[in-house]
This record gives C-alpha cells, sequence and structure tokens, in this order.
C-alpha cells in the first residue's frame, strides 16, 4: 500500500476502537441472550460467541502484534486492499445505521420471518440502486432461506412480531 492510501484512511477507522465496540456489543449480546429461555438463547449466543471471536481477531491485528500483518493478509482485511481504502462521508454512517434501527423495529412489530425479506427488498432496491426484480429475488432468497433453514429444518419458530403474536402490544 502506498502512504498516501494510509493516511486517506482515517486515524479513527484504523484505531483498535472499531473491533473494541464490537467486541463490547458481542458482549453484551451474548449477556442478554443468557437471560431467553435455553432453546431461544442458542441462535443469538452462536452468533455472539462467533463475533467474539471475529473481534479478537480484528483487535489482534490492529495492535501491531506479531503476526497481525498476517491475518490483515488472509481476511483481506488490511487498509492496503483496495476495498478498504475508502472513505465513506458521516452522513453516509448514518443512513446506513438507519437501515439497520428500521430493520430492527420491523423484526419488534412484524416479524423476523416478515421483516428480513421487506428489509432485503428495500435495501437492495433503494439504497442499492438494483432493479426492482433483482430485489424481488434477494427478498425471495432471504425468506426461502430462514423458511426451509429455520421452520422447516431445524424447527425453530422465529419471532413473530408484535403484531403477529396473541399478547401483541400488551407484551411491551
Amino acid at each position: 500500500m502506498t502512504e498516501n492510501v494510509k493516511l486517506e484512511t482515517p486515524r479513527s477507522v484504523r484505531s483498535i476502537w472499531p473491533a473494541v465496540a464490537i467486541l463490547a456489543l458481542a458482549i453484551v449480546a451474548l449477556i442478554v441472550a443468557q437471560g431467553y429461555s435455553e432453546i431461544s438463547r442458542r441462535f443469538p449466543s452462536m452468533v455472539a460467541v462467533t463475533l467474539i471471536v471475529l473481534g479478537l481477531i480484528d483487535l489482534y491485528s490492529r495492535l501491531g502484534l506479531p503476526g497481525g500483518k498476517f491475518l490483515d493478509d488472509f481476511w483481506g482485511s488490511g487498509f492496503e486492499h483496495r476495498e478498504m481504502t475508502h472513505n465513506p462521508r458521516l452522513r453516509d454512517e448514518l443512513a446506513l445505521l438507519g437501515w439497520v434501527g428500521l430493520v430492527f423495529l420491523g423484526m419488534a412489530f412484524f416479524g423476523i420471518l416478515v421483516a428480513t425479506p421487506l428489509f432485503t427488498f428495500l435495501f437492495v432496491w433503494r439504497r442499492s440502486g438494483r432493479g426492482i426484480l433483482h430485489a424481488a429475488g434477494a427478498g425471495l432468497i432471504v425468506l426461502a432461506f430462514e423458511s426451509i433453514v429455520f421452520e422447516w429444518a431445524l424447527n425453530y419458530a422465529l419471532y413473530r412480531g408484535l403484531i403477529f403474536t396473541g399478547e401483541g402490544f400488551s407484551a411491551w
């Protein structure tokens, strides 16, 4: 990587703090998941533990310790890679956080089975600028994946949301 590219990547992005933030989020998610029933905590716990492992790898590679450069090359996460040299505007970053917030609200109200394919459709269509057929295909693939893997193969009833559950908003 050339030095001018390295200087264009903000110090806040190259620092350890993004990895620390991911680790903190994953640890909080793991702790919160332990309050769920035995079956309900399995998936969020697996996701949180995976995120902790990846966060630790990211943190290690950012600390400049022996083997950190190898990890950057192996994972393709070093800032010398062309896909890592962009510097998004704060407005774009906040817009993406807004999309994530919308999908979480959608999950709370409509459930995972409805919200994630709808989110995928809208994100691919509006944010990614793809055609409506591409967006619909992506949404249908997500719906098929959720239905086949979770609902059918694992017999894991995905959260149905406040609107589609018996208790509805009174559960809150």
